[in-house]
């Protein structure tokens, strides 16, 4: 289970469960289609036999992640529409920004972060038209932008360590701050583009009001994590990294992904979530800029959406889904961990994908170079 990593990836082919042809050719495999007929959809359906003698070609982060999101996406989607369905990956905006420049865009439907699909929306991603998706079933608080829809939901928070601190647990991100009340190493985030929350979390530990966050005082954010000393402070750069470092016992508490905590614990760490202000997230659903295959990009996406497709993808890789009519059938340990509960939405908050979009160059540029040091 691959957790998207916000920073440039070299290009590289993901395998996935439907066979790849020799060359990426997903867009450029255009076949005529009725538009009329995708219009108004119900969420999860697609019309039969609609898309046949069409290729397309889906994009995500790669490992089980994607495979997980292509026998939940693809395969059924191929099944019913007709269509053939190619993977690729993983997602890089470097690769697509190639693609949209020389006119010959190759993807179609992308998996990236609400952060990315705003920055770049209109220049890299497609405007989505609302008439072909039905997003009834979208739960509140998940990011969502003109040119992206939440692919799943996962929060970006704060875990800890339940055999260190079980009598007395920390409960906020004041105490996961706090060095001398909960001694210990803070995993943080080392990447070059942050997640967005990166900067919020040292601000609400400062006392900084929830409504007074924006614009980000990024400079007083860093000094909060200045305060935790290169002592206590361990970097990962990737959700891998996450898993190790939760799993090997090299931290005590992490700011880092739900589904990468409950990943170790699957493999035999006790690790508990801070639910109270940690950051509902998402990864984002988006259409190529210039990709040939629109329409059916937009019904793949309305098919993903479904209560079903949602439900399966939260099976095979344990991010909880996008459909408030999802039911997935999961173990008790995971629905712990599963994000989509009211009370966890309650806690939590939605991370701001359009300031993040908005500001991204400079917040990633500022955060990098503080890690750096």
């Amino acid at each position: 289970m691959t957790r998207p990593v916000y920073s440039v990836l070299a290009a590289s082919v993901a395998l996935s469960a439907l066979a790849l042809t020799g060359c990426m050719q997903g867009g450029a495999a255009a076949a005529e289609v009725d538009r009329s007929v995708f219009e108004n959809p119900t969420v999860g359906e697609v019309p039969e036999g609609s898309l046949e003698g069409t290729t397309m070609t889906f994009v995500s982060w790669g490992g089980a992640y994607q495979d997980g999101q292509v026998e939940a996406f693809s395969v059924p989607f191929a099944e019913a529409s007709g269509a053939e369905l190619l993977s690729d990956g993983p997602t890089d905006d470097a690769k697509l920004r190639a693609q949209v420049d020389s006119g010959n865009v190759a993807w179609d439907v992308i998996v990236s972060s609400p952060t990315q699909s705003s920055a770049y929306c209109g220049e890299l991603y497609e405007r989505l038209d609302m008439s072909l998706i039905d997003d009834s079933q979208i739960p509140e608080g998940l990011p969502r932008g003109e040119c992206f829809l939440p692919a799943m939901s996962y929060v970006a928070g704060f875990f800890y360590n339940a055999d260190t601190y079980g009598d007395n647990p920390p409960t906020s991100w004041k105490d996961f701050f706090d060095t001398e009340k909960y001694p210990g190493v803070r995993g943080i985030e080392g990447t070059s583009s942050p997640t967005a929350g990166t900067y919020e979390a040292a601000l609400l530990a400062d006392g900084v009001a929830e409504e007074d966050l924006y614009p980000l005082d990024t400079e007083r954010a860093l000094g909060v994590y200045e305060g935790l000393g290169a002592e206590n402070t361990a970097f990962w750069t990737t959700g891998a990294e996450q898993t190790q470092m939760v799993q090997g016992g090299e931290i005590d508490m992490i700011f880092g992904w739900s589904g990468r905590v409950f990943e170790a614990n699957e493999a035999g760490a006790n690790w508990k979530p801070v639910w109270n202000q940690s950051f509902m997230a998402s990864d984002s659903l988006s259409i190529a800029k210039g990709s040939q295959n629109t329409v059916a990009a937009h019904a793949y996406i309305n098919h993903a959406l479904g209560a079903q497709q949602q439900a399966t993808q939260t099976e095979l890789t344990s991010y909880s889904p996008a459909n408030t009519e999802s039911q997935p059938e999961i173990s008790e340990a995971a629905q712990e961990f599963d994000v989509s509960r009211p009370e966890v939405v309650d806690a939590t908050i939605p991370q701001n994908a359009e300031y993040w979009g908005e500001h991204f160059p400079e917040l990633s540029e500022t955060w990098y170079a503080w890690v750096s040091q």
